[in-house]
Order: C-alpha cells, then structure tokens, then sequence
C-alpha cells in the first residue's frame, strides 16, 4: 500500500506540479504498470458491455488508491492532491469509465468524509462508533463500493436549488426526494452502491450555510432504493450511474453541509481534469501510432 509522511489536508505545503517529489514519480510508474497489465486487457470489453469492474475496483483498495488522500489512521495512504491528480490521469489513459467510479469513490465520499467528518457528531450513525471509524477503512480497502448523491432530476449544476428534504421528527431525520446521475449508485443492473453522502435541504431560511445539511445513507436503510441504472449513456459505459430514491428513508442526525460540498468539489474539479489530461493524452498516443 502507499503511504507517506506528508498530511494528507496541507494547506501551506506548496503544489508543485513540474517538480513532483520521488514518491509522486513512484507512484506514477506503479500506476503505468498496473494500467498496463490490468486495467488495459479489460478496459473495451467491459465498456461494451456496460459493466463495472467491481474485483478490479477492490484492487485499488489492495494498492492503497481508494483512500488516497486519506488519513493513515482511517486506513487511507495519507498523500496529497498531488497524488491523486497523478492517480486519476494515469488510470484515465486507459480507461475513463473505471477512473470516474474511482473518482466518485475516493473523491467525493472517502476525501470529503475524511475532510469534513465530526466523530462527536456523527458517532450516532453507528452507535458506539465514530463514523469515520466505521466508514473509512471499508471505503479505503474497497469493502464498500460509495459515492455522493447531490444532483436530481431538475438539478443539477445549481445545487442551491435541490429538492430533497430532510425534515426532523424526534431524534432522527425523514430524508424524501429522488438523486439523478449519482456514479456507483449501483453496481449492476439491480444493486445499489453501498455507502453515500447525501445532500439535502433542511431549512428555507434564505442561507446556503444553514439550509442544507450531509447525511450518511447506507444500502438497506428502510426507505432508500434503486430507481433505475442509466444506460446507453454516450461514454463512460464501465461506470455506473444510477437514480436514487428515498421514501421516508429514516436517518440520524445532520451537519452543516453547503461549505464541505462545495471545498470538496475543489479536489473533485483538480481530478476530473486530470481525467481530461489522461484521455487527451491516449489520443495522441493512438493518432501518432495511426498516422505512421
């Protein structure tokens, strides 16, 4: 697995993109072999077949990668934005679809739970265990397939405006409304992903800060199914995309939400453009190869 010294959050070390340390070109030549040898051979077949690779998926958990910029302490590798920048350009080269999952996996549930997770608030989720605890290492192994449900149907871009609610009723809360476009919402054609942060509205007092709160839903909480997984998308087949409903879905207690959506989008922007970087730079790599 990866590991590193450095703390996994820094916001004063610099992010030298061009000058990347010995551990970053390591991890890169790690990435460029296990490309070549597992992530390539699969890459076509399960894009035609609109599969995902849920044991080729677990292997990044094997490698350190699923929880790459989380905490050592919470089973993550601990390294930098960096790193993830490199992971999600090398695995993209190859195989956009996986790297998505793999982006909504890492950087959108396990980044954002590591970043903005409150033991104290949140230890009520799993009784005597502080969510971070509980939830962490399953998502940094690979154990739980997870994501972040934050767009519907007639939201996207503008999540300010979303409609799911979260009402209190004594000690829990009453989650209601249906999430769009959600990747590993499920992992085939039946089954739900297993573990995700949603977003949702629960106030109207015309403050982004106090109307929106984050809860944790796991696959088997009453009121929480499958809509539909979404096929014949354009692109991105490999990667499960799904609707997610929940009816009077029953959860526990909520927190501040709208400033660690958006931070966390950060990350999740730096990487989908490292996405961007690895496809352009496999097309090249094919025109060169075609044009001689």
């Amino acid at each position: 697995a990866l590991s590193s010294s450095r703390a996994a959050f820094s916001t004063t070390a610099p992010l030298d993109l061009y000058s990347p340390t010995e551990e970053h070109q390591a991890l890169r030549e790690m990435l460029r072999s296990f490309v070549a040898q597992k992530v390539e051979p699969q890459a076509l077949e399960f894009n035609r077949a609109e599969k995902f690779n849920v044991d080729l998926f677990r292997e990044l958990g094997e490698l350190g990668l699923l929880g790459i910029t989380v905490p050592e302490k919470y089973g993550g590798s601990g390294m930098d934005a960096l790193a993830a920048v490199i992971a999600h350009e090398e695995l993209s080269s190859s195989d956009p679809a996986f790297c998505l999952s793999f982006l909504a996996h890492s950087m959108l549930f396990a980044n954002n739970l590591a970043r903005n997770g409150n033991d104290a608030q949140c230890a009520k989720y799993v009784g005597l265990f502080p969510v971070v605890d509980w939830y962490l290492p399953a998502a940094s192994s690979g154990e739980a397939i997870c994501g972040m449900a934050m767009s519907e149907p007639a939201v996207g871009t503008d999540v300010l405006s979303m409609k799911t609610t979260a009402v209190k009723r004594g000690d829990e809360y009453i989650l209601n409304g249906t999430k769009m476009w959600i990747t590993n919402g499920a992992i085939n054609d039946t089954d739900l992903g297993d573990t995700f942060l949603v977003y949702a509205r629960t106030g109207n007092s015309g403050n982004a800060r106090e109307d929106f709160s984050s809860f944790i839903v796991e696959k088997g909480f009453e009121g929480f199914s499958l809509g539909q997984r979404i096929k014949d998308k354009c692109g991105m087949r490999a990667s499960m995309t799904a609707e997610l409903v929940f009816e009077n879905c029953r959860i526990g207690k909520e927190g501040s939400a709208v400033l660690c959506m958006m931070r966390n989008l950060e990350i999740e922007r730096v990487t989908l453009a490292a996405m961007s970087l690895g496809i352009a730079r496999r097309s090249i790599e094919v025109m060169n190869a075609y044009a001689k």
